[in-house]
């Protein structure tokens, strides 16, 4: 498949991890012939495109109504959603379905620790590199590369701020309050 061309401009890409192939064009036709290209390859090395795991999303902020595609034999169902390699996308775009699912993550694998974070014989400074090596990657997976609104910073940051007020106590103001 000849998919080498700046990302800004590529009209089709493939995506592939383990068993699971992420095709991504920016037309319905470029997608019917890219994904003929893919059955066609992998025919030749003996393996076939399970028609009923093989699913398609559509992202557009516009209302459409959902459709199935059908390449010779195989009817490919359109969905709204689907998860690639632990993250949620979602026809529209949005993200903070995916942000509250990891704010969620976060909260199950802080109180997972708890007894860690809560013992008087673990450092201060332990239990913060716990927070940076466990809690914050779970809570910002796949975020380093999209764009948040301010909200969605805000309710990350508020995350933070409640599991590092946990970890690290109560502060004192410098005149002592």
């Amino acid at each position: 498949m000849e998919l080498q061309e700046k990302i800004t401009t590529l009209l089709k890409q493939c995506i592939a991890y383990a068993d699971d192939i992420l095709l991504t064009t920016r037309t319905k036709q470029s997608l019917l012939d890219t994904f003929q290209k893919l059955k066609e390859i992998s025919a030749q090395y003996g393996l076939i495109v399970n028609g009923q795991k093989t699913k398609y999303l559509r992202c557009t902020r516009e209302n459409y109504r959902p459709e199935e595609l059908q390449i010779d034999s195989m009817y490919l169902e359109q969905v709204q959603s689907y998860k690639c390699l632990g993250s949620t996308v979602h026809s529209d775009n949005s993200t903070e379905e995916e942000i509250q699912y990891r704010i969620t993550l976060g909260n199950k694998a802080y109180y997972a620790n708890q007894f860690l974070f809560k013992s008087i014989l673990v450092y201060k400074k332990s239990k913060l590199k716990l927070y940076w090596s466990i809690i914050r990657p779970i809570v910002t997976y796949a975020f380093e590369v999209q764009v948040l609104k301010e909200t969605m910073k805000n309710q990350l940051m508020v995350f933070e701020r409640k599991v590092l007020r946990k970890i690290c106590g109560p502060t004192k103001e410098r005149d002592g309050t």
